[in-house]
């Protein structure tokens, strides 16, 4: 059986590079309300619905116990929504207008269709944020059939393989080993291997690069741009992927090779 479905993450796999937006949006959100966030802390739920995303870090010792201190109380749902709302707001202010579509996509996806793949996306954007980083994509003429933030559905988002299956369901799609789940993050590549599809990694413009400016890899060594590239490989690897690419120009190869390999076995 041949791959017949690839699914994307947004951010840092198909647009957004290191994804950058949603975490310099969750830092400012944060400064907001007077918190000064770990860099490594934003970084290690990357991926995950942003809502839940706010509440793991708000459940950091640190965090909370600071927050205890400005606010007289240890963080609530309440302090969920004030820096959720702070978040969005800032997304929507400032996050889509620095949001571009990588360089790899359009011609990933145009081979996609030229093989009769059909295409998805999964994200832990909301849906406005999401819909407007459509927008983009159609714009380029690039279009992807189907799309599910984790906003939409009201179920937990990832690892949880619910947007996942949403889309495997609405193409009809009765046999998961013939999708493909692609994303930068490791809460992405757990939420595949629970739909029981199977998943590359992608570690070039993954947020696993740990960048904190747009341009921030034209400023740096060879040997640090490297270095970075590797530990996002092995962040990757370490969700235990079925692959892990650098970029997506890699992905026709990935699939071809599945494609002949499941020729084989009958």
């Amino acid at each position: 059986m041949s791959i017949r479905l690839a699914i994307f993450d947004l951010g840092g796999t198909i647009v957004d590079k290191f994804s950058l937006s949603p975490f310099i949006s969750l830092k400012q959100a944060f400064k907001k309300n007077r918190i000064n966030v770990n860099n490594n802390l934003i970084y290690k739920d990357m991926g995950m619905n942003k809502h839940e995303h706010i509440e793991e870090i708000l459940n950091d010792k640190y965090i909370s116990r600071n927050w205890f201190k400005l606010y007289g109380q240890y963080p609530n749902s309440n302090s969920v929504m004030s820096v959720y709302d702070e978040f969005i707001k800032y997304q929507m202010d400032e996050g889509i207008s620095n949001i571009e579509i990588l360089p790899e996509t359009k011609s990933c996806i145009q081979w996609l269709k030229d093989n009769n793949i059909s295409t998805g996306v999964t994200t832990g954007f909301s849906r406005p944020i999401m819909g407007a980083v459509r927008e983009k994509l159609i714009d380029e003429n690039i279009h992807i059939d189907e799309y599910v933030s984790s906003t939409c559905l009201g179920k937990p988002g990832r690892p949880n393989p619910h947007m996942m299956n949403e889309i495997i369901n609405s193409l009809s799609i009765a046999e998961p080993k013939i999708v493909i789940k692609v994303d930068d993050t490791c809460v992405g590549i757990a939420e595949g291997n629970n739909a029981g599809t199977l998943t590359v990694g992608v570690a070039k413009y993954s947020a696993n690069m740990k960048m904190t400016e747009y341009d921030q890899e034209k400023n740096m060594s060879k040997e640090e741009y490297v270095e970075r590239l590797k530990n996002s490989r092995e962040e990757l690897y370490s969700a235990n992927p079925d692959y892990v690419i650098d970029s997506l120009d890699e992905l026709p190869r990935i699939i071809n090779h599945i494609n002949s390999e499941s020729d084989q076995s009958y």
